[in-house]
């Protein structure tokens, strides 16, 4: 990496790091929990004190193939679509806690789409200095995979996600596009393709994440991506922060086809966030899951 992409990273994890640990968050009170029998409980005294109790993940439904959750923000009206996310109202406990927290502390690839990473300064982390604990105590490297789905190829000389060597990232992607783009993977031996035949062939890449050691994904959108999971019987559950107030692109919800199953854990914001709403949803697919007692990491 050049000097440049070096301090570019540099100053990301300075400011991710004093943003997070600055941040005014405010707990959020149980409503009820009911989570999967076989779900994992991720947590420390710090993050079960402003969650209200641990974090459930819940396990891979098929043995060849990741665990996968949806990570969303939608207004009081049902709209996840914002140029900006954060307008939408899910707060800063929700972007801290959960967003950039206990939804991925404990996965091994964050997964994205194009649209998703149109920033040209942003990798997909845990940045509070408690959460990078809580990730190094599962035993997991700083730094998730970066997974990007992109049909059309991608601009990898202006990225800072692309051009930091410590953090591997795969792109998911077609064969087209694989051309496209076959110079800068060259020049970028941590920054690898995993070619679908068709973009349909989902199921079959998720096959091939998990046989390279991907036993979590946590899935940040946007909502095509969000849908064509859901469409292929990826996704075991979704977070779901609701806002308190109406707002984002109007129509715009996760999917416009029932995908929800059983709410597992339902919580409320407190003080400034009062009204917000956190949800542990079950997709229909995952409630075929066969049940077994709970187990937990801390």
């Amino acid at each position: 990496m050049t000097g440049t992409w070096r301090e570019r990273f540099d100053a990301l994890v300075e400011r991710k790091t004093r943003e997070a640990a600055g941040a005014s968050l405010h707990p959020y009170v149980t409503e009820f929990e009911h989570p999967p029998e076989r779900a994992t409980v991720i947590g420390n005294d710090w993050s079960r004190r402003l969650f209200g109790g641990g974090f459930h993940v819940s396990p891979a439904r098929m043995a060849q193939r990741p665990a996968c959750s949806l990570v969303f923000v939608q207004s009081a009206d049902g709209n996840t679509g914002a140029s900006n996310p954060g307008a939408l109202g899910g707060g800063e406990t929700d972007k801290h806690l959960i967003y950039e927290g206990l939804s991925r502390v404990g996965a091994d690839g964050v997964l994205a789409g194009a649209e998703t990473v149109r920033d040209a300064n942003l990798v997909f982390s845990v940045w509070h200095p408690e959460l990078v604990a809580l990730r190094a105590s599962l035993g997991l490297p700083r730094h998730p995979v970066q997974i990007i789905a992109t049909l059309k190829g991608l601009d990898l000389e202006g990225s800072l996600l692309f051009n930091v060597p410590e953090i591997p990232v795969v792109l998911l992607t077609v064969a087209p596009a694989a051309r496209t783009m076959q110079a800068s993977l060259s020049a970028r031996p941590w920054v690898t393709a995993l070619v679908m035949n068709q973009p349909a062939a989902l199921p079959a890449a998720f096959e091939q994440m998990r046989s390279q050691g991907i036993a979590r994904l946590s899935c940040v959108g946007g909502r095509t991506l969000a849908r064509q999971l859901l469409d292929a019987h990826l996704v075991d559950e979704v977070y779901l922060t609701t806002a308190a107030r109406p707002g984002g692109d109007p129509g715009t919800p996760i999917h416009t086809r029932p995908w929800r199953g059983a709410v597992a854990v339902r919580k409320h914001g407190t003080g400034p966030e009062a009204g917000v709403v956190f949800e542990h949803v079950l997709t229909k697919d995952s409630l075929a899951l066969d049940q077994s007692p709970m187990t937990a990491t801390s």
